[in-house]
């Protein structure tokens, strides 16, 4: 099945650079500037944000099912390091969300493996089509979940765990 989705590209260094810098402030944390954050996320972010904490390029795979069994995302990624010059850490796709309830989220890395794990499947609840997103780091900081997904409708409540999950 061909997919519309293209990830999103972002517009200038200044503001990949803040998002980069913010994105891992605010998954490692809950604490802090999330005024500021959110001015900053919530321009760029989409639907679903794939970010790389690691030193190293990251590529692999995600597909996303919607709550009626329908894939709506199903694409290859790479997304470059957080020390690649002038590049964002993260891919965004936009509309992705077809209704509300729960979805089913797939990613598989290639070549890469953190803290024994190279894959996330995971179920997750969109409440609000029109204002959650949903970030996935890869590399997070907790040893527990090196692949961690967030859902939030702004860009500081990603930092929140989802004890649901």
């Amino acid at each position: 099945m061909m997919n519309q989705h293209t990830p999103s590209s972002f517009g200038s260094v200044t503001r990949r650079r803040a998002l980069a810098i913010g994105a891992s402030a605010a998954i490692a944390s809950t604490a802090g500037c999330s005024t500021v954050l959110n001015a900053i996320g919530n321009q760029v972010f989409e639907e679903v944000n794939l970010l790389n904490q690691l030193n190293q390029e990251v590529s692999g795979s995600i597909e996303v099912v919607d709550p009626e069994g329908e894939t709506v995302l199903d694409t290859s990624f790479d997304v470059p390091s957080t020390e690649s010059d002038g590049e964002s850490n993260i891919v965004a796709y936009a509309d992705v969300w077809t209704t509300t309830g729960e979805y089913q989220v797939d990613l598989e890395l290639a070549d890469t493996v953190i803290a024994g794990t190279s894959q996330l499947n995971q179920r997750f609840s969109i409440t609000n089509t029109e204002e959650e997103i949903v970030a996935i780091s890869i590399g997070s900081s907790d040893e527990s979940e090196p692949i961690a997904l967030r859902v939030g409708e702004s860009f500081s409540d990603l930092g929140q765990t989802n004890e649901t999950g």
